[in-house]
């Protein structure tokens, strides 16, 4: 069958139960890839169309009320569903609610095989960031002229199928194979067609040859493996930089100008690489930080044969490094570079491992269906098999823990797939590189663990370096979730067919006593599942106890485990728990080593150690979660802070206990400073009125002979900023949060109307944003724009700033990974509203730790750590408004504290070039 009729609905709601009538239908047949047939019609419903209808499709009442009846046009409808594809954007819907309405006026129901765009997309192009009609309309470059119209909107899904149709035709054998396999329980009735394809294609498989590899039954894509370049020619990196490097840049980089700020920055890296010292680089926003520090550090690699690590503070960074700044470097130095990037090892999908699940023979699990196809296709363009290139669904994570690499990956002689593994790969091209561009928690965690390729490397990078403390926390840390184990022992079921244990039972048949072994097994799980559930809901119950004597009223609370807290009768019945489970804990995995002992002697194939590689993932992510746990109840060190979170209206798998070090200088000194010959510490924000005695007490740099350098905001910058602070605003200890709240949505919506262009929010806490968020949705009619929260739209940081940059009237509301890491220049961003400066938490658990150490140093925690972190963050937050100096922008302070208090002026004095403003928020608006 080759004919699909492609349908899109506008209806006055979503239930087709007889409350809700279609507005307006539209219907394209398609028949090899041509319309040969259209129709589109308004339909009078005979009930108002609501206004939020109105609003969203542009449809009123007015523009039905002559329009026909849907009985009217049934008959000639209804033909063109025969011998056809049903196929819409979320095909569910409209069909669903077509079919009600032919059986409302009595004519048959349709049943005709349905193909669901939303899906397919998914699983044809893994990698795209929003599914939306109108964004993959901008994204396949279809023009669409009036979304969330039937006419338009059934057009352009029907351009898009036509693209869906034509990529699932270029797949190859094997990944068709897969996908025919796993279609059965898809929603889109593709399995036919995909059938049709591979008889078609079975006479044809020689001709991918040159784009694919195939290896036991499945298609990847082929790697290139270019022959090393001719050296070239010694370049001197003064003699370039004095002469070519600015020609090159201007060439290469749009709106290029050249600073004497980056060029010294520059200088002074490359003297640093070349007197093996350490420095400490501030250079300000306009700067041209980053091809500052990567030009020089390519020059140096490359005259003295040494490798060079470069790391930045998120996956996310890293990936803009390469993306954007390393093919600019690329274009602009007048020699070859080999480049490497590495993250953590569970973030590269293992190619053994995923053999075996898409292999399974069971699985009702959507999701992860789902993913498995999305990860077929997405092998056949991956260079790297990272996941932060795919966009799994919510249930594909599940699926990503079961198919990610870990030690077991890393065995040569059981792995057939090892000489093609993605890790394997990232790894052998570190050695190979002259830049290794990584990221702080892999750093640390790699040095910690004195990992040869990164640390016998003697020349680091450190970008983002105000950052590197926070993260040394973390990474050094302990983290333990009641959720992730809790999602780890269910894996432990031996009820369901398609969890590792009952999988492992079905390939144990030749081992002794396996019966009373596994239900010794089942026992335990049972037990441990009982007293896991009990702890979790007593510790649950302990925070909120403790925080209801504080009469607290946050989202997520937390508690301190100090000796006070831990005295208590109710603290001696958790630890009592935590014993009865650590003990069950214990009695397992020392069962779970012994049989498998006996299972590695017996089984040798590759399918039953996939198995048990999986096995021994589960219950070492157990033992080492229950080594955590411990940690935190029982083994304490006074060096060491550890709390407890839990949501205050979620489940008990909701609370997560931590342990950190409170002073991470001397481990950040002992694993990344001692031993290097020069290190670049680098960033926007390091120095405190010119003085970089805050980090680098914070980063144990002691040595006298260290390099200080600060390289400010280029004169001309920020011309194009304005700074307004409103003077009538009330003070947030002035009168109850929620009254602070309305008078933020009120300013906020005051602003955004007058100022009519994209507007990005900051906020410091997650109460307040949801507080102001449910008040600007409340009154949505008196906003002329949309609005984006974190936390209440869909998708993550780098999915909202998409979507925020998809539409010129936007609001997107965010807290604090927002402040820092996003890049939007060319005039994305008109206004940046900060709400409150970005003071730490007085009651975060560590935020205490770290003021009572000061304190007993006698220091005082407020200019010694609250202030200098909130001048950081601050920094970093008028940081997105101007990113160039063609920009323009509007900054908004919300808090009145920067004009009110002494230490207001420290925040005022960092906005080079400022035209402040003080008045009214009304006079203040009178600019616009």
């Amino acid at each position: 069958m080759n004919k699909f009729v492609v349908v899109d609905l506008e209806t006055t709601g979503n239930n087709n139960r007889g409350q809700d009538r279609i507005i307006q239908i539209a219907a394209f047949l398609l028949e090899s890839g041509e319309v040969i047939e259209q129709f589109s019609s308004f339909i009078k419903p005979n009930m108002a169309i609501p206004a939020f209808i109105s609003e969203l499709t542009g449809i009123s009442d007015e523009m039905v009320q002559h329009a026909p009846q849907f009985e009217q046009i049934a008959d000639e409808l209804y033909p063109m569903f025969q011998d056809a594809y049903f196929v819409a954007h979320n095909v569910h819907f409209d069909l669903t609610f077509l079919q009600k309405e032919f059986e409302r006026i009595g004519l048959p129901k349709i049943s005709p095989l349905a193909l669901d765009t939303v899906e397919l997309t998914r699983i044809l192009f893994p990698t795209l960031t929003s599914y939306k009609l109108s964004d993959l309309a901008k994204v396949f470059n279809i023009q669409h002229e009036n979304p969330h119209q039937a006419d338009s909107d059934a057009e352009v899904t029907a351009e898009l199928l036509t693209i869906l149709l034509k990529k699932l035709e270029s797949l190859p054998y094997a990944s068709l194979k897969i996908l025919e396999k796993l279609s059965n329980s898809f929603k889109s009735d593709i399995t036919y067609y995909i059938s049709d394809l591979l008889q078609r294609k079975s006479e044809a498989i020689s001709k991918e040859a040159s784009q694919f590899e195939e290896f036991r039954r499945i298609a990847i894509k082929k790697r290139n493996f270019s022959l090393p370049q001719e050296e070239e020619d010694f370049v001197d990196f003064d003699e370039h930089l004095k002469r070519e490097l600015a020609d090159q840049m201007a060439v290469e980089i749009p709106n290029f100008t050249k600073r004497k700020e980056q060029y010294d920055y520059m200088h002074d890296l490359f003297n640093a690489f070349q007197h093996k010292n350490i420095i400490l680089a501030e250079a300000g926003t306009g700067v041209g930080k980053t091809l500052g520090y990567l030009i020089p550090s390519a020059f140096f690699s490359k005259q003295n044969g040494k490798q060079v690590v470069i790391s930045t503070s998120t996956i996310a960074l890293q990936k803009q490094l390469l993306k954007k700044h390393v093919k600019t470097l690329g274009k602009i130095i007048p020699f070859q570079l080999k480049i490497a990037s590495i993250q953590s090892k569970r973030n590269y999908l293992c190619l053994q491992k995923f053999e075996y699940v898409v292999g399974e023979q069971f699985d009702d699990n959507y999701d992860s269906i789902l993913s498995k196809a999305m990860i077929t296709v997405w092998l056949t363009e991956t260079e790297h098999g990272e996941l932060d290139e795919l966009s799994l669904p919510s249930g594909g994570l599940h699926l990503w823990d079961r198919v990610c690499c870990n030690d077991e990956s890393e065995n040569k002689r059981a792995n057939p797939w090892f000489h093609k593994c993605f890790y394997q790969r990232a790894k052998n091209q570190l050695m190979l590189a002259d830049l290794i561009i990584t990221n702080h928690a892999y750093l640390l965690s790699t040095l910690k663990n004195k990992d040869h390729l990164i640390n016998s490397v003697k020349t680091f990078v450190i970008d983002e370096a105000h950052a590197l403390e926070e993260t040394a926390s973390k990474t050094f840390g302990t983290t333990f979730s009641c959720l992730k184990y809790y999602q780890y022992l269910s894996r432990l079921s031996t009820t369901d067919s398609n969890e590792i244990v009952h999988r492992l039972y079905k390939i144990d048949e030749g081992i002794s006593n396996r019966e009373t072994w596994w239900k010794k097994v089942d026992h335990l799980v049972k037990e441990i599942k009982y007293e896991s559930d009990e702890l979790f809901r007593l510790l649950r119950d302990f925070i909120l106890t403790k925080q209801n004597e504080l009469d607290k009223e946050n989202i997520r609370q937390s508690i301190t485990l100090s000796k006070k807290n831990t005295s208590s009768q109710n603290w001696k019945v958790i630890q009592e728990c935590a014993n009865r489970l650590i003990h069950a804990n214990n009695t397992l995995f020392t069962g779970c080593e012994q049989y498998l002992e006996l299972i590695d002697a017996t089984n040798g194939s590759a399918y039953h150690r996939s198995i048990i590689s999986e096995f021994k993932m589960i219950f070492e992510q157990l033992r080492g979660m229950k080594n955590g746990l411990y940690e935190i109840l029982f083994d304490q060190n006074e060096q060491y802070i550890c709390w407890m979170e839990t949501e205050a209206k979620g489940s008990f798998h909701t609370t997560m206990l931590y342990s950190e070090k409170v002073d991470n200088a001397d481990l950040i000194k002992q694993f990344l400073i001692e031993g290097r010959e020069s290190i670049v510490l680098t960033s926007a924000t390091m120095s405190i009125d010119e003085s970089f005695a805050f980090i680098k007490s914070s980063l144990g740099i002691e040595k006298n002979n260290v390099i200080e350098k600060i390289y400010p905001v280029p004169n001309d910058f920020a011309q194009g900023m304005k700074v307004y602070i409103p003077n009538d605003l009330m003070g947030i200890k002035e009168i109850s949060q929620e009254d602070y709240a309305l008078q933020t949505s009120n300013t906020i919506r005051k602003i955004v109307n007058q100022v009519k262009g994209r507007t990005l929010v900051l906020f410091t806490a997650f109460d307040l944003l949801k507080q102001t968020y449910d008040h600007l949705m409340h009154d949505l009619e008196y906003l002329n724009s949309s609005v984006l929260a974190q936390g209440f739209s869909p998708g993550g940081k780098q999915k909202l700033i998409k979507q925020f940059l998809q539409s010129k009237q936007t609001i997107l509301l965010g807290t604090n990974t927002f402040w820092e890491g996003i890049d939007l220049p060319n005039e994305e961003l008109d206004c940046l509203i900060i709400v409150r400066l970005p003071f730490t938490n007085p009651e975060k658990p560590m935020f205490i730790a770290k003021s009572n150490l000061l304190k007993k140093s006698g220091e005082n925690s407020f200019s010694s750590l609250a202030l200098p972190l909130a001048v950081f963050k601050f920094r970093q937050g008028y940081g997105r408004l101007i990113r160039n100096e063609k920009d323009q922008g509007s900054l908004f302070v919300l808090d009145n504290r920067i004009i009110n208090t002494n230490y207001g002026s420290e925040f005022l004095k960092l906005i080079p070039n400022n035209k402040i403003r003080i008045n009214t928020i009304d006079e203040l608006l009178k600019d616009f």
